[in-house]
């Protein structure tokens, strides 16, 4: 499996933005949950993060980024 760089990532959320506009990290979430029954836990990965990335382009430059916390 080759890894995706962060000007990747960065490529494949702005793509999927032009698509879905602001429902893009809907749509990367929703292609994430599709890998799930296949086990492909590196493709939930990549989904997760382009779902990231996509809410940091939403909210434009200068917006804080969101808070993570820890499950449980």
């Amino acid at each position: 499996m080759s890894r995706l760089t962060a000007q990747e990532l960065e490529r494949s959320a702005r793509v999927l933005l032009r698509r879905h506009g602001p429902d893009a990290p809907v749509e990367a979430r929703r292609q994430a949950e599709s890998c799930v029954p296949g086990g492909q836990s590196h493709w939930v990965a990549t989904w997760m993060l382009i779902a990231e990335i996509c809410e940091e382009l939403l909210a434009g430059p200068g917006a804080e980024a969101p808070v993570m916390h820890p499950a449980g």
